[in-house]
């Protein structure tokens, strides 16, 4: 039963109110309550003040107007004084208050990387969590405002229902980055895998851009051409779901033949995927693949109950790479939670630096992995990986815990940071320039789906992969 492409195409109004009502009760990329770390208290908010050095430091013209500049020797000459007219600024790393794994280590990552030096001289880190709900999300932003927030990052709970509140966040002089999922609005910097066009085994760029289209494509090769599947959805309704699906809808037309047996919603859940799973092989025991998403581990686990191994796309688990490390057929290619670390090191760059430069739009690499190229990571806890791995060994991590808190763009993490939110020891963090971040700019043609506009000299229009982008007027 193969769906129309019009139910992928990309209607911005739509989107947003059905992540309004279904208010993104997991994450968009990750469900599982398998977290390595504690949480603090649900919806308020705690302070983590960083240490202080006496060095001084830092461009002579900004020091005599800004007062973090006597201790802040990365300091701009395009940064303002912080707005509650301390010696520090204050920025905020929150995260969804639901429990799992992805959350938890995009939270850790953001604080623990702004904890580490020469930002610690710099910066006063607070953590806030939101509920999943809009509006607990819009007060929470208006109340970091009123605290005296320089910079807040977020994970938008919708594209557009949080967006008056982040206007009014950069109206008061905030600097606004949402990571992982994205927003309309103009004014905040998004950045986020969804449009990104990943890296294959090799490690090169592939063709396509997204990643429904190339989980899509890598399992029907795994299959070995056309063949019957079952797609397992996300949170149905929210735009991470829909980009995925239509691009993989995409992907299915390069191979004639190919249907849909049943389609189910996972929720990006290991356990919501196991029961659906096996509640579909049920009725379909021939099936030859399965198209799924985060919490594939509990397809596999289904799969297991039934002795049937067929080929799988899932997401990042550990638990998944481990089964493709023995040899099991499938392709694991999702959302990194170092997206946390990426995103408040923008952040720190526009604040310390100004905004000249720095593109409000940033696409996070990330790396299709399969048996081919599925490798462990030997490195200490409190280490960086300085070696390219995708899977930690078995025992040192849950199963929905996953390695790709390691990314090229967030060298600075290690696993007791992802785990901990404490700083990588005995290294310092290196700080982003605007031309460094211009390389990961995203491209103008994917421009819609993630603002509902498009650039000057482009138009909407259907893109290749079955989403609706921006071709060249």
């Amino acid at each position: 039963m193969k769906r129309g492409r019009d139910y992928m195409k990309l209607k911005g109004k739509a989107i947003a109110a059905v992540v309004a009502v279904c208010a993104l009760t997991l994450a968009a990329c990750g469900g599982s309550s398998d977290s390595s770390s504690d949480s603090a208290a649900g919806g308020d908010s705690s302070t983590e003040s960083s240490a202080s050095s006496g060095d001084s430091g830092g461009d002579e013209a900004a020091s005599s107007d800004n007062p973090a500049a006597a201790d802040c020797s990365i300091l701009g000459p395009g940064a303002k004084p912080p707005r509650a007219g301390g010696d520090k600024y204050i920025v905020y790393a929150t995260s969804l208050n639901i429990g799992n794994s992805w959350q938890e280590e995009a939270y850790n990552t953001a604080r623990g990387v702004a904890s580490m030096p020469p930002y610690s001289d710099c910066v006063e880190v607070r953590t806030a969590r939101d509920e999943p709900d809009p509006q607990a999300q819009i007060s929470q932003v208006q109340s970091m405002v009123a605290a005296g927030a320089d910079g807040i990052i977020s994970y938008a709970l919708s594209p557009t229902a949080i967006n008056a509140a982040y206007q009014e966040a950069c109206d008061a002089g905030v600097t606004v980055v949402v990571y992982d999922a994205t927003a309309t609005n103009p004014c905040v910097y998004n950045v986020s895998y969804i449009t990104s066009v990943p890296q294959g085994v090799d490690g090169q760029p592939v063709e396509n851009p997204f990643m429904g289209y190339n989980a899509m494509d890598q399992l029907l090769q795994l299959m070995g051409g056309p063949g019957e599947i079952f797609v397992s959805h996300g949170v149905v309704g929210t735009s991470t779901d829909i980009v995925h699906y239509g691009s993989a809808l995409a992907a299915m037309d390069n191979y004639p033949g190919t249907e849909i047996l049943t389609e189910y919603e996972g929720r990006w859940d290991s356990a919501q995927q196991q029961k659906e799973t096996a509640k579909a092989l049920g009725s379909f025991p021939n099936v030859q693949g399965i198209f799924g998403g985060y919490g594939e581990s509990g397809v596999v686990k289904a799969l297991d109950a039934v002795g049937k191994e067929i080929p799988v796309s899932g997401e990042t688990s550990n638990y998944f790479r481990l089964r493709l490390l023995e040899g099991y057929p499938g392709v694991s290619i999702g959302s990194p939670p170092s997206q946390g670390a990426i995103g408040m090191k923008v952040m720190l760059a526009v604040i310390l630096n100004g905004p000249e430069g720095i593109p409000h739009d940033i696409e996070v690499p990330y790396r299709i992995v399969t048996a081919a190229n599925v490798t462990e990571c030997t490195q200490a806890p409190d280490a960086p990986a300085t070696e390219y791995c995708n899977v930690f060994p078995e025992g040192m991590v849950g199963d929905e815990n996953t390695a790709d808190i390691f990314n090229e763009m967030a060298p600075e993490v290690s696993l007791v940071m992802a785990q901990t939110g404490e700083p990588t020891p005995n290294i310092e963090a290196t700080p982003y320039t605007a031309e460094y971040l211009q390389q990961f700019e995203q491209d103008p043609s994917r421009r819609y789906i993630t603002r509902e506009a498009c650039p000057d000299g482009w138009t909407k229009g259907m893109l290749p992969q079955n989403v609706e982008g921006c071709v060249q007027s």
